[in-house]
């Protein structure tokens, strides 16, 4: 609790660091909505600044002194601010108060996931959100990791991460998640309220922060939240912009806010593009075609130079500015036309239709849709048979509000140009990948028309039951599937090596890995919660990198040498995967003589093996075993432990 309390200190020095970097712009905006983005703006430039200083030579060991005296001095101006009566906040009451009941309970939720460790639910997480980080302590300095293909996207949040960890683990990580969902939750009120009134932000407030996705993912390691944060108001300054060609400070602060988009997920590149395209348009409808071109290059020079320096950093490691995407023309380091395939239809294996029809224009509207009716095809996992999970799911208010302006005859220039961002980027998503947590960007802008639409449209009233009944599903989902499974790990009625033990099938083989590895390293097989070690390890499938020459390997003697050659001492196999097919469990078994004396594949299912280029290192492995190159160290419950002789 200690390293959350700590983290969301850190986040009010944040805000005056915010507050310094960009108040010259922010005076006109309503007074929650200037908390909020000085809070998320201040936090992005911490993480930015985060960047030069752990690629220096032991950055990470001493940077912790230099972002917390810039977040001391952001607190200190908070302070003095607020002791000179600047900020104010007015106690909710009536209908306000029931508001702020509610979405204070989205909040402990949140905290609860922040305060329980991750799971097996929290798979990015525990994947590389906060392993990544951790690998960087470990070594002092940023660097390159050759396995994790996704520590070379732009990392402005989980820089914050690596701070976090420094000093309070997970839950001093993941808190700086928590302090984004809250900043932005400021900033949706404040942003509603400047256009449709009170309580139109009280209910645009309600409709965000329980959105599925968001209430799940504020207490987790994931970004999207804050991602979606920085793309939306990003939207929604633009739409200003548009409305009010004179007001300057709106232009900038969407380039700004683009900025830390691009800087936290690569599709914030997109949403620069769809926010320069609906300005160049809107302003070419009516006849200024050239002050429109001038306002788009102005919000995308803007938006690409501050996400600029992950893209450098990633074309200094690979060669591609957007490593792994788009391998086919800017290529990539450690990576092949193999390796982009799979992970291509990886991407492309989410929404609604078949693998053939999924991205037909006629699919266009079901896709849309399908967002509502069928989410379990948008998120992880088994998404092709529509069995993901419901708490990645973005509502139905969402989906449906758009539209409902779309037909009320109401709109002016704001709502229009709010719908043609929308609109623009649910095109790129639906033809790139039609992953609901991509969507989140879209839902801050969204919530506000939102309440706009209770606030002003004749089925304000209908809405208004769609936004409650989203709510209520929200909790429910989140307390069945999140809170109920993590509240004793959370209030430490359960420590957090039995809550692992008992929810992540790789945490007792993890701890004896760290006991075991004392030098070298660990390859890790079908297993990516790297997270949980404290040794050396690299994630040692083929799809992950090219580190392993497999393609050159040809029997079992060639692949214990390489990985001797190599520095590997022991190598860890998930048995997870194998559950649905325990025929081939129990031949791969045998071949290794676990069991007794090796019984080898039939020279048929060898070669087949042997010519998967995703398959092979299972032969060669088998095949090592038998022939006492790699011995067993010990078996778990879903893995075994092997050392390499």
């Amino acid at each position: 609790m200690v390293g959350v309390l700590i983290t969301l200190l850190f986040a009010v020095g944040a805000m005056g660091v915010g507050r310094f970097l960009i108040g010259r712009w922010t005076n006109e905006l309503d007074p929650a909505e200037i908390y909020g983005v000085h809070g998320l703006v201040g936090l992005g430039a911490l993480g930015l600044i985060s960047l030069p200083i752990g690629l220096m030579p032991d950055g990470l060991k001493w940077g912790i002194y230099v972002v917390g005296l810039l977040a001391l001095g952001g607190f200190a101006l908070v302070a003095k601010s607020a002791l000179d009566g600047q900020i104010n906040f007015a106690k909710p009451q009536g209908n306000s108060l029931l508001f702020a009941l509610a979405i204070a309970i989205a909040g402990l939720f949140a905290l609860v996931g922040v305060l329980a460790p991750s799971d097996t639910l929290d798979w990015d997480t525990l994947a590389y959100h906060l392993a990544v980080p951790k690998i960087w302590l470990h070594a002092g300095q940023i660097q390159y990791i050759p396995y994790i293909h996704q520590s070379n996207f732009p990392f402005t949040v989980e820089n914050l991460f690596i701070w976090g960890l420094t000093w309070g683990e997970q839950s001093g990580a993941k808190a700086f998640v928590l302090a984004f969902f809250l900043f932005g939750i400021f900033a949706i009120f404040g942003a509603t309220r400047n256009r449709y009134g009170a309580l139109a932000g009280w209910w645009s407030a309600l409709a965000f922060s329980t959105i599925p996705v968001v209430m799940w993912e504020s207490g987790t390691g994931y970004i999207d939240v804050p991602h979606g944060l920085y793309g939306g108001l990003g939207i929604l300054f633009a739409s200003r912009f548009v409305m009010d060609p004179k007001s300057k400070s709106n232009l900038i602060l969407s380039g700004i806010c683009l900025g830390f988009a691009a800087g936290t997920k690569y599709t914030g590149l997109q949403t620069i593009a769809a926010v320069g395209l609906a300005v160049l348009i809107s302003f070419a409808v009516r006849k200024q075609a050239v002050e429109g071109l001038k306002s788009a290059v102005l919000i995308g020079f803007v938006g690409v130079a501050i996400g600029a320096p992950w893209y450098v950093k990633s074309i200094v490691y690979t060669g591609n500015p957007v490593f792994p995407f788009f391998f086919e023309r800017l290529g990539g380091k450690n990576w092949d036309q193999r390796r982009a395939d799979v992970y291509r239809n990886e991407q492309q294996a989410f929404g609604a239709g078949t693998k053939e029809t999924r991205h037909r224009p006629t699919e266009l509207g079901n896709a849309v849709i399908g967002l509502a009716y069928q989410p379990g095809r948008y998120v992880n996992p088994r998404e092709d048979k529509g069995l993901g999970t419901p708490l990645g799911a973005v509502g139905i208010v969402m989906v449906v509000v758009g539209l409902l302006w779309a037909l009320s005859g109401r709109l002016q220039i704001y709502e229009s140009s709010v719908l043609g961002v929308v609109g623009i980027t649910m095109l790129m998503w639906f033809f790139l990948s039609q992953q609901s947590r991509y969507v989140v960007p879209l839902c801050v802008p969204l919530a506000v028309l939102a309440g706009g639409a209770i606030e002003r449209l004749k089925v304000g009233r209908l809405l208004m039951g769609a936004v409650v009944a989203q709510a209520a599903y929200s909790f429910y989902i989140v307390y069945s599937q999140r809170f109920e499974l993590q509240a004793k790990a959370a209030l430490g009625s359960e420590s957090p090596e039995a809550y692992q033990t008992r929810t992540i099938g790789f945490y007792e083989a993890s701890q004896e890995i760290n006991k075991q590895v004392e030098k070298g390293k660990v390859a890790l097989y079908d297993e990516v919660f790297g997270y949980l070690l404290d040794v050396p390890y690299v994630w040692a499938n083929p799809p992950h990198s090219m580190l392993i020459p497999y393609d050159s390997l040809n029997d079992g003697a060639s692949y214990a040498d390489e990985m001797k050659k190599q520095g590997f001492t022991h190598i860890y196999i998930s048995l997870s995967p194998l559950v649905k097919d325990r025929d081939f469990a129990k031949k791969w078994i045998a071949a290794m003589g676990l069991q007794g004396l090796p019984t080898p594949f039939s020279a048929d299912e060898r070669k087949a093996m042997m010519e998967n280029w995703q398959d092979k290192w299972m032969v060669l492995l088998a095949e090592a075993v038998a022939e006492q190159r790699i011995q067993v160290v010990k078996g778990f419950r879903q893995g075994i432990l092997f050392k390499v002789q």
